[in-house]
């Protein structure tokens, strides 16, 4: 066999494995504003991906055992029809705990999305027509979601604030309140990452983006940027799909 083609069926195999198995990537912040552990799971950009074993998923969310689900947007594609009800199902089948979701551009762009906002609905999936929802252990969660103007609020410091947003630079250079957490997806963690060196080029096509993947500082918060669960490429290198499971536990201080 010609040397071209058995690298390009290892390179084929090697984007199956990226796009296919997961990894839970783990996060642990200390703060004041919280009596007890608090564990959350964060999923974003799912795309609707076939590849991911939703058995699998489901059994690991579980051993995490999180208090409730963060779903950061574009969970079904641009070009999801109809037809594609029953994956988004199937998907949204896998939780047994509280589900908050903020919409992404997918959504956002998606003809047929009143369709899947009614399979959210019938599973009772949390979304921001109001400000914030409060749960226990004093947190507050707040949606931006796609396109939609986000109202400056001044945010109750005794509470632990986290902000849903899909696409991080929307947060980054926009007039937002100082949140605890952000948590973003959109990028896909830069979708080709090279080692040590860091993402090549993202979703869009740009090069060596500032902001791709993972933990960071914010005047009195912190950003996390999750490289998703899936994406509208099959291109991703060094940048495997993830879910993040989250752990805020009391300190005298914050990350």
């Amino acid at each position: 066999m010609n040397y071209f083609i058995k690298a390009f069926l290892i390179f084929l195999v090697y984007l199956f494995y990226e796009n296919k198995f997961y990894k839970i990537k783990k996060v642990k912040i200390n703060t004041s504003k919280v009596q007890s552990r608090v564990k959350f799971v964060q999923i974003t950009d799912y795309h609707l991906n076939k590849l991911i074993n939703l058995e699998k998923l489901k059994a690991d969310i579980d051993k995490i055992n999180p208090q409730f689900i963060l779903l950061t947007g574009d969970i079904i594609n641009r070009g999801s029809s109809q037809k594609d009800l029953k994956s988004l199902e199937k998907f949204l089948k896998i939780f047994n705990k509280e589900v908050f979701f903020v919409t992404g551009n997918h959504e956002y762009e998606n003809r047929n999305y009143p369709y899947f906002k009614e399979l959210f609905e019938k599973f009772k999936i949390k979304t921001f027509e109001d400000n914030f929802y409060e749960i226990d252990n004093n947190i507050r969660i707040y949606g931006n979601n796609y396109k939609e103007d986000f109202k400056v609020l001044n945010l109750d410091e005794n509470k632990y604030n986290i902000l849903l947003i899909h696409d991080p630079l929307k947060f980054i250079y926009g007039d937002f309140p100082n949140f605890d957490l952000t948590l973003s997806g959109h990028i896909h963690g830069g979708q080709v990452r090279i080692p040590k060196v860091g993402a090549l080029i993202d979703h869009d096509m740009k090069l060596f983006p500032q902001f791709s993947k993972g933990i960071y500082k914010r005047e009195a918060g912190n950003l996390y940027i999750s490289s998703g669960l899936g994406s509208k490429f099959f291109l991703r290198t060094y940048n495997p799909v993830e879910i993040v499971e989250f752990e805020i536990e009391h300190s005298g201080g914050k990350l």
